[in-house]
Parts: C-alpha cells; structure tokens; sequence
C-alpha cells in the first residue's frame, strides 16, 4: 500500500519492509546496498531500494507514484525479489509538463532530487519536488542496461523536449529566435559616382539665371542702396577732415579769451543816473 502518515518518503523510490524479511536477507549473500526488483499482477516491473524493516508482517508501504508505474491500487499483492544492477552511465529523461522549463538550472535540480533515489528503470515515470511542486520524468533510455543503480555514479543526463513543448508557447519562442538567426538582409546597395558630361556643363553654364545684376531706378537716377553708399562715403570723408583740422587747431599755443558781456546795475538805474558798468569774471583767463 502507499506510504500511510509519512508524505516525504513519496520523494524517492525506497521502500518499508517488514523486519522478517530482513532476516531471511541476511541468511543470505546479498549486495550492499540492498537493491529490489517489484512485480505487478499487471505484468509491470520496477525497481527500488529499501528504507526500513518496519512494516507489519505481510504489508509493504511503497510510495503513491510507483504504484501508478505498477498499476497497482492498495491492498494488491506483490512480487519482490533482491536484485544486482550494473552502474549507470547514461540516462534520458522526458519532462511530463512543459512546467519543468520554469525552472531555472534544471539539470541541477535533478541531480539534487535523484539522490533520494537508488536505481532507475526504463518506462518508469519518477517523481521530484521542487519549491511545493511535483514534476513528473519519464525514464526514456538507460545505458548499460534498461536498469542501473544510481549510487555513488558518474552519469550523463540528458532531456527530451517535454510533452507538448510543440503547441506551447516555449516553442513558438524558439522558433521565432530560430527564423530570425536564419534571415540575412541584403547587403546595401553601392551609390556609384555619376560621370561628368561635358555637354552638360555648358549646357548649365548657358542656362538663364534670374536676379544676377544690381539694381537699376527707370528714371536714370541712382537707386537709394547707390546714394546712400555714397552719403555714407562721404559723410566718412567729412568727418575724418574735421578730425584733421581739429588736430591741426589744436597744435596752436593762442587760447582764445573769454567773452565779457557789460551789465547794467538795477541799483544804479533806480537810485542813481550814474551808470556803472560790473562785469563778471574780470580775472585772468
């Protein structure tokens, strides 16, 4: 029957056994670590190790999934025999749910969930837990034989695509990388240099081109760019003789004198007919 009471023991293949059948193995010439071969009514076999010789007389716990390989339901008699089985060196697996491609380092996951495991057979569909969640593998080749014993073994693991990678969206992905890998754009078009017609360069040279010349009034007179060029030219030349000749003053040692006006007392006219002259600024220059 399946595992009663104690769940962790579904995360591996071994056994329980009653402690009869643990003196019967030990009347015997058995290898260590003891290795079982299990049989179905249903014509299914499987392989498997052993935990502990605690079971009642007559009774084996067996984890749930090994039980669905076997085709077996609680209470169904079974076939159990001791078994030798060469080391494995090579073993493919089959992801059952394209769930297991979440997984980020897959192959360590296994490698890490397998050691709870002592052997492994083909068309057997295994159990492993990772994170509270349970991914199911199917055995789909095993080399040296169709069972082998994972103990203390150096073996290369491989993986088949899972079950329905083809309609999930992780392969509409790997095709879309895989289509644009194979396209290769065309390469850029040259520009090549275009030859120079001497034909042509005349012909341009001889073409009409507007607005060439300077302006010119109809009535003859000079336009107002013209005057004002020349208002401008020669309002340079009038200042500039002005600079000269203020230059030239300039050099002279005579200072001109002040201007003195004559101004006419009030007081005078009002109170007396002598008129008197004051002047401002009488002093020297």
């Amino acid at each position: 029957m399946a595992v009663s009471g104690r769940a962790h023991l579904e995360n591996g293949d071994k056994i329980l056994l009653p402690p009869s059948a643990l003196d019967t193995l030990a009347r015997m010439s058995v290898e260590y670590p003891m290795l079982f071969s299990l049989s179905s009514p249903a014509g299914k076999t499987t392989h498997c190790g052993v935990l502990e010789f605690s079971a009642e007389e007559g009774r084996v716990y067996i984890p749930f999934w090994m039980m669905q390989n076997l085709l077996m339901s609680e209470g169904s008699l079974i076939t159990i025999k001791n078994v030798s089985l060469p080391k494995a060196t090579f073993v493919k697996f089959r992801p059952q749910s394209v769930d297991f491609l979440d997984i980020t380092n897959p192959r360590a996951v296994l490698e890490n969930s397998l050691r709870k495991f002592t052997c492994v057979t083909v068309g057997d569909i295994i159990m492993i837990q990772y994170i509270d969640k349970n991914y199911y593998l199917e055995i789909l080749e095993v080399k040296p034989a169709d069972a082998v014993s994972i103990i203390e073994t150096d073996c290369n693991v491989d993986f088949d695509e899972p079950v329905g990678y083809k309609e999930s969206s992780y392969a509409k992905y790997e095709n879309a990388k895989a289509e644009e890998k194979k396209y290769t754009p065309p390469p850029p078009e040259l520009q090549k240099a275009r030859a120079v017609d001497p034909a042509e360069e005349a012909a341009a040279a001889k073409a009409f081109k507007p607005f060439i010349g300077g302006a010119q009034r109809i009535d003859g007179k000079p336009s107002s760019s013209c005057s004002s060029g020349k208002e401008s030219k020669e309002g340079k030349d009038t200042s500039s003789s002005s600079l000269v000749s203020s230059s030239s003053s300039g050099g002279s040692t005579s200072e001109p004198k002040p201007v003195i006006l004559p101004r006419a007392s009030r007081i005078g006219d009002k109170y007396s007919k002598n008129k008197t002259s004051v002047s401002a600024f009488t002093g020297p220059a």
